[in-house]
């Protein structure tokens, strides 16, 4: 059977692009899926490199464990007494939620945890293995400071690199804080490489946490009722002497008490009342205006102030106080104290606390004019009652001056009964004091191994691995420097593609040369592909269709010599009618003879050129095809002048009228000048590419030495492996070879 093949045109019509981008997509997705597929095993090598990589890597390090606990911001209050605490309940939103949350993360709370761990002493913390070398160093340098008196140099703040300090910097970068959701949950997780140890660090956070809070409450009670018992001393003693002054009066004027009917002396009566009432609430606004002027003078007391915690505006303040002291913390760890953010968060913190300060300022500016109040309810009363005394003319003015120190004493009685009363409340609630929050969950430590994620690792390599392969593959398409398919053949030369040849293997030959294989087999696919070029060749040249056929490339071993005896082997076994002859113009490297596998003639080329042989004594025959031959001898001395000579340019023209076609077989263009000579001779010029290994470059080069003979010149690629060439998706010679060789060829 026969293969049907289309000649390529003189000019091959260019491949239209459609202006939908869809299609051109579709274009693109294609050929990027045939270079994975032609390229595959690039790539999975790649993937393979990769991902050993990653596993000698994860073989490398230490597995973590992480260990979780949960914290609850307690928004039910038990309340087990009426008195009012004297630091208020933590007020839950989410200003406070990140308040707590940056107490969790403090220097100072995880600063306890260290110390009570003894984390500096522990390696994942910043501690040196404990080796020999690190306890003779520490000991020499220890021995070192007593001798020379170093030891106690002060250390400046920014380059603290105590053992502690390190611990805690390390802590706090590994420990992750942060809410469950929109819930008030606390999680605190730690990763490590022991799981015991992380979970027993957890805990620890979590109970110092609790004890903070605990004690917070517990320093502002003892605040309270230290300030309470200074204020007890002194009422007492002032009632003491209050009573006393009474007990001398009467003693001195031998008054006894009486009960007065008259409506003077039962208004007297509750005038004093008030004015008791009064003096009581001037005393109590008195002392919470002392306490204010003194938490004024000093801002840690402010925590201990009632109209303080009360105020909203104060505790978002205090709030964004602590958010903008966090990052002055952090700012100053990470630059310098100059640095611009740093100055701007500490004249935030600036702000912040002078708007405490004002807001303060408001608080006592208030609390003061409830004591002015207080004491002018006070005169107002003092004023009614003095004036009741003066309008009741019964009683006379010793029992005046007796009631009048009753009254003293009474209101000193109610002072100090109403401050004990304070103060032992006080004390209760020291014994009942709770957090305002509660572990919900203790440490529970994970099932696995969250670090390193061994699935996940090997993933992200495998995806890492595709990746980098398609991109190396794309690369090395991009520095394909060779040919591969008619169009850029015809795209970079400007020259048709008339051919593309492909390669036989030696299993296929059978230890033929490829000339005899396609003279034995001229069914096969490399018959098939030669009977194609020579099609292309003459339909090319219709109006004169050559007879001197030179065949040439641009270096050596791209098979010149196989496809001029291999295509004038088949031309002559397949039309008897037709002689054909080939002569070896390769004077240097003559390969005729051995492509064709015959015996070498009587003579030679340059022989017969010379007049010492005949034509009858250079021209061989092969019997089995029926073709001619000249063979050349090799190392032929001033080859270059033999070809240039006019009996070379005779003798070729005798050769077109006796033969029907002559095939000269040159050396290459870029090697020697020889095939330039030769070419002046020939009717239509072979250009031979061998696929994928002749570069670019050197074969448009090759084709300017001979643009100026104007020969029709046409283009094979030689060498095609079609297996490999059908991946590119081409719709050219190589692809039908491939896809379809066994249904047109044997």
């Amino acid at each position: 059977m026969d293969i049907r093949v289309t000649e390529p045109a003189e000019t091959p019509p260019k491949l239209a692009l459609s202006p939908l981008a869809s299609v051109g997509a579709k274009l693109d997705v294609r050929d990027l899926l045939r270079m994975i597929n032609r390229r595959k095993w690039h790539i999975v090598g790649i993937v393979v490199v990769v991902v050993a990589a990653t596993g000698l890597l994860l073989s490398q390090l230490t597995p973590e464990y992480r260990a979780t606990a949960l914290v609850m911001l307690d928004t039910r209050k038990a309340k087990v007494t009426n008195t009012a605490d004297v630091l208020s309940g933590l007020t839950v939103d989410v200003a406070a939620v990140q308040t707590e949350i940056e107490v969790l993360k403090s220097a100072t709370l995880l600063g306890r945890v260290v110390d009570k761990l003894g984390l500096q002493r522990d390696p994942e913390y910043g501690a040196p293995p404990a080796s020999g070398l690190n306890v003779a160093v520490r000991a020499v340098r220890g021995y070192l400071d007593r001798v020379l008196g170093t030891g106690a140099r002060p250390r400046s703040i920014g380059t603290d690199d105590t053992p502690r300090s390190k611990a805690i910097s390390t802590l706090a970068h590994s420990v992750q804080i942060a809410t469950r959701g929109r819930s008030y949950v606390i999680g605190v997780s730690l990763d490590s490489v022991e799981a015991a140890k992380a979970r027993r660090i957890v805990d620890t956070i979590a109970d110092f946490y609790l004890v903070d809070q605990l004690q917070a409450k517990l320093d502002a009670n003892r605040l309270a009722t230290n300030f309470f018992n200074e204020r007890l001393d002194e009422l007492r003693r002032n009632l003491e002497a209050s009573e006393r002054a009474v007990a001398d009066f009467r003693e001195k004027s031998g008054l006894t008490i009486a009960k007065d009917s008259n409506i003077t002396t039962q208004s007297l009566a509750e005038l004093n009342s008030q004015l008791i009432q009064a003096r009581a609430q001037k005393a109590d606004r008195e002392s919470r205006l002392i306490a204010l002027e003194q938490a004024s003078r000093n801002p840690a007391l402010l925590g201990s102030i009632t109209e303080v915690l009360a105020n909203p505006l104060i505790s978002a303040l205090r709030a964004q106080e602590a958010e903008v002291a966090r990052r002055i913390g952090d700012l100053g760890q990470r630059y310098g104290d100059s640095h611009p953010r740093l100055l701007q968060a500490r004249a935030e913190q600036g702000q912040i606390q002078a708007r405490i300060g004002g807001e303060v300022a408001k608080i006592i500016a208030s609390v003061k004019g409830d004591a002015e109040a207080a004491r002018s309810k006070e005169a107002e009363l003092q004023a009614q009652v003095d004036l009741l005394e003066k309008r009741a003319g019964g009683l006379g003015q010793t029992e005046v001056q007796l009631r009048q120190l009753e009254r003293e004493a009474a209101s000193s009685r109610a002072i100090y009964e109403d401050f004990l009363k304070r103060s032992k409340e006080l004390r209760e609630q020291r014994d009942i004091q709770q957090p305002d929050a509660r572990i919900l969950s203790p440490a529970t430590v994970s099932a696995g191994i969250v670090f390193p994620r061994y699935g996940l690792a090997i993933g992200l390599a495998v995806a890492a691995g595709l990746i980098i392969g398609i991109a190396i593959v794309t690369l090395l398409e991009r520095l394909d420097g060779g040919f591969r398919t008619g169009e850029q053949i015809e795209r970079m030369t400007g020259r048709a593609l008339v051919g593309m040849i492909p390669t036989v293997g030696k299993t296929t030959l059978a230890k033929l040369s490829p000339a005899r294989f396609a003279v034995q087999r001229p069914t096969s696919a490399y018959a098939e592909a030669l009977r194609s070029t020579q099609t292309a060749v003459m339909l090319g040249t219709l109006d004169r269709p050559p007879r001197v056929i030179m065949v040439t490339s641009s270096l050596p071993g791209e098979g010149k010599s196989t496809f001029s005896c291999s295509l004038a082997a088949l031309i002559a076994r397949s039309s008897p009618d037709k002689k054909v002859i080939v002569i070896d113009c390769d004077l240097r490297r003559s390969s005729v003879l051995k492509s064709l596998n015959v015996p070498l003639p009587e003579g030679t080329l340059d022989e017969y050129l010379s007049g010492a042989k005949s034509l009858e004594q250079v021209i061989g025959r092969d019997e089995e095809s029926g073709l001619y031959y000249i063979a050349a001898r090799a190392n032929t001395p001033n080859s270059a002048e033999i070809l240039d000579s006019n009996s070379m340019r005779d003798f070729v023209h005798s050769l077109a009228r006796q033969f029907d076609l002559v095939f000269l077989d040159t050396p290459p263009l870029m090697a020697v000048s020889d095939a330039r000579v030769a070419a002046r001779f020939a009717d239509y010029i072979v250009f031979l590419v061998q696929w994928e290994k002749t570069t670019r470059e050197l074969a448009v080069n090759a084709l300017k030495l001979v643009r100026d003979l104007r020969k029709d010149v046409g283009v094979v690629l030689t060498q095609v492996n079609v297996r490999r060439h059908s991946r590119y998706g081409y719709g050219d010679y190589g692809y039908y070879y491939s896809k379809y060789r066994d249904y047109y060829t044997n």
